[in-house]
């Protein structure tokens, strides 16, 4: 069975973290705009990657729902 995440690759719920940890710090009002805008940047990058392991564990579900399907015809 393949593994959820690459080994340089964070866990999702860790990348969800960062990125509420991120929107909390823009959204209190402490960083200027500099800062503010080098968060959101990142919080960006972090967002991309998170969508690529959704992205991962839906096809990984769309393969075990095909593989269930054909052995319950055969």
């Amino acid at each position: 069975m393949p593994k959820e995440t690459q080994p340089d690759q964070p866990r999702y719920e860790d990348l969800v973290s960062q990125i509420e940890a991120l929107v909390d710090n823009i959204e209190s009002g402490d960083l200027g705009l500099e800062e503010s805008i080098k968060g959101y940047e990142q919080g960006t990058k972090l967002i991309k990657q998170a969508r690529t392991i959704l992205d991962q564990a839906q096809q990984r579900v769309e393969a075990i729902d095909l593989n269930q399907s054909q052995e319950s015809s055969d």
